[in-house]
């Protein structure tokens, strides 16, 4: 009488009749590995770099190459008796983006260029030299481009602040070594000019 009983009364769940569940259980153990496999492959963050196309994978490159240096003008220097030193080609920074970048990420320079970062008035200014890869020397100049402060030699990948130690309009930073080698000196005046 058991086994009538069992057949009439209609049961749920996998297992209701043996030989309809039969091979079920591999079927949905297939499944939920098909969906675990597929959640890795999807939320794994190298797979999805496989997949950048060749014109993504190359503009990430790009961004992370050595920037290129542009000429956008010159600087001469002058000696305080105003005599003139040396000139070199400068890139110009005079937009808060590009004084925030300043040199950052540069692996190279020449020693005849360099970066020069106008600020529209003449205040104290601090640089430091996070992600700048370079050795600097850091030339402040007031607003009649006179020489006010110079550090020399400035360890790279550093945020510690370098001041003006004075109200500053224009820096310029070039490669270190070069206010030496130029005998470059406090009350030494700049000209530039744009191309």
């Amino acid at each position: 009488m058991a086994n009538i009983r069992d057949k009439d009364q209609k049961r749920t769940g996998i297992y209701t009749d043996l030989r309809k569940s039969k091979g079920k259980p591999i079927v949905y153990i297939a499944m939920l590995l098909l969906i675990i496999i597929s959640m890795v492959i999807t939320f794994n963050p190298k797979w999805r770099a496989k997949k950048m196309s060749r014109d993504q994978q190359q503009s990430v490159s790009a961004a992370n190459t050595d920037p290129e240096f542009t000429k956008q003008g010159e600087l001469i220097f002058y000696k305080s008796d105003n005599t003139q030193n040396i000139k070199i080609d400068i890139e110009v920074a005079d937009t808060e983006p590009l004084r925030n970048r300043g040199l950052m990420y540069r692996r190279q320079m020449e020693l005849g260029h360099g970066m020069l970062f106008i600020f529209p008035d003449e205040d104290y200014r601090s640089f430091w030299m996070k992600n700048t890869y370079l050795p600097l020397d850091i030339i402040y100049l007031d607003a009649r481009k006179k020489i006010i402060r110079i550090h020399e030699n400035v360890a790279t990948l550093n945020e510690q602040p370098i001041p003006s130690d004075a109200p500053a309009q224009y820096v310029v930073e070039v490669i270190a070594g070069f206010c030496a080698i130029y005998n470059i000196r406090v009350g030494d005046v700049i000209s530039f000019a744009r191309i």
